[in-house]
């Protein structure tokens, strides 16, 4: 694997590890991050139970598992997707490293389960999106059952967690392994993705933009062979140059500013919830829309500019102008227009037309009640690792044999790829268009 931190940072961790105390480390929010932790936590031959990973959302863990299988050491690795078979290969001592969210893993001390106390480690993964995702009480939970057992925190920022740190990794050494610039770098673009999307999602970069050569940065992979690549491609290295270089993942600090040097135009593949952690590294950010369901979005928009367009060659605008103008010496103009849009305010005189109801597309899972879906998983995958919007989302049904998932038209082709294939509860799903 390819991903390494500088000198500095293996060495803070091993002096910790090996002493058998905790750790906070800081580090980008991305699964390629934990694979130094994963590889330098200090082993035993004894079976059972070694590590339990506390994941911010089950989309995180399973990364996460991708992660931890690359060291020989930490396999077996489970993911508690389906709590009734985690507690029955729990029983027979047939997981080293088990990944749960805080609910699951809550829930699994309840059923008597898990024994955080037997484990050897802790390593709990970003909780900041978990105590922004309102878990704070099953975490302080889980983590309080672990009584004496070293404690690895990964985190983005320790200041923004300080209370956190306080209670559960107190006087823990601090490994910074990818802090953060005070001031954001200059702007990339980006294309939100699921991990397992991100290899078409890259054919789509380059379809889109065309660029010639190009640069990629895959931090899973040391290099890929010449005959996946495609033409006019080449794994990133220090001292390359191209006109484009795309990173396959959320890059920190010192990767993304590598990649500037070797191209001047730089395209960032990640999840949604990876987005703020870019917004810290490079300013502005530039969504860039490849081809696909995305182009519909923008045509979304035409029939307001049309008619846009008529009021502004219908003139009569001086009366909204006065009313305006104070606000012109505070912002540009620009956005002083967006937001009168947005606002939806009628022009003067015109009654506001009754709001069109949304047309959905319905999608059909092939899972529901009776294989333990619920309807926060579903809900959970389309707004975390698909990346839609709330108002893209519906009405999700949850029956016995299968869930009917509400889409609008212009997210439709995202929420099927992203929903087909995606395991909940140990179930892979398969996702279809319901025909009405």
């Amino acid at each position: 694997m390819s991903w390494r931190f500088d000198s500095a940072f293996d060495a803070a961790q091993r002096a910790a590890l090996e002493s058998g105390r905790s750790l906070i480390s800081v580090c980008p929010p991305a699964a390629w991050a934990a694979g130094p932790l994963f590889e330098q936590l200090p082993g035993d031959e004894a079976p059972g139970l070694h590590t339990v990973v506390i994941a911010p959302e089950a989309t995180v863990g399973l990364e996460l598992a991708r992660a931890a299988r690359a060291t020989p050491a930490r396999v077996p690795v489970h993911v508690a997707t389906g709590l009734a078979r985690t507690a029955h290969l729990l029983a027979s001592s047939s997981v080293r490293t088990l990944i749960t969210t805080p609910d699951d893993g809550v829930e699994l001390l309840r059923r008597a389960a898990l024994k955080p106390a037997a484990a050897r480690w802790i390593l709990v993964a970003w909780p900041e999106q978990s105590l922004a995702l309102g878990h704070s009480a099953a975490l302080d939970t889980l983590i309080a059952e672990a009584t004496g057992v070293p404690r690895v925190v990964l985190t983005t920022d320790e200041g923004g967690i300080a209370d956190f740190l306080e209670r559960h990794a107190r006087r823990a050494p601090l490994a910074v392994g990818a802090r953060t610039p005070e001031m954001p770098g200059p702007g990339v673009r980006y294309v939100v993705a699921p991990l397992e999307t991100r290899w078409s999602a890259f054919g789509g970069v380059l379809d889109t933009l065309n660029p010639g050569d190009a640069l990629m940065w895959d931090p899973w992979s040391d290099a890929r062979g010449a005959a996946e690549l495609p033409p006019g491609v080449v794994a990133f290295q220090d001292g390359a140059t191209a006109r484009l270089a795309v990173a396959l993942d959320l890059p920190d600090t010192a990767t993304l500013a590598a990649l500037r040097r070797a191209a001047p135009e730089v395209v960032v593949l990640l999840g949604a919830r990876q987005v703020p952690y870019l917004a810290r590294l490079a300013q502005p950010l530039r969504p860039l829309r490849i081809a696909g369901a995305t182009d519909q979005a923008r045509d979304q928009w035409s029939d307001i500019r049309r008619k846009l367009r008529e009021r502004l060659q219908a003139g009569d605008l001086d009366a909204h102008l006065l009313a305006l103008e104070p606000l012109f010496d505070e912002y540009d103009p620009a956005l002083v227009a967006a937001a009168a849009v947005t606002s939806g305010a009628p022009p003067a005189g015109e009654t506001p037309a009754a709001p069109a109801a949304p047309a959905w597309v319905r999608l059909r899972l092939d899972a529901g009640r009776r294989d333990q879906i619920r309807v926060g998983d579903v809900v959970g995958i389309l707004l975390n690792a698909v990346g839609l919007a709330r108002e893209e989302l519906g009405r999700v049904d949850l029956r016995d044999g299968f869930t009917l998932v509400e889409v609008q038209p212009s997210a439709a082709e995202r929420a099927l790829a992203g929903l087909t294939g995606a395991v909940v509860r140990g179930r892979r799903l398969v996702a279809r268009v319901e025909r009405r």
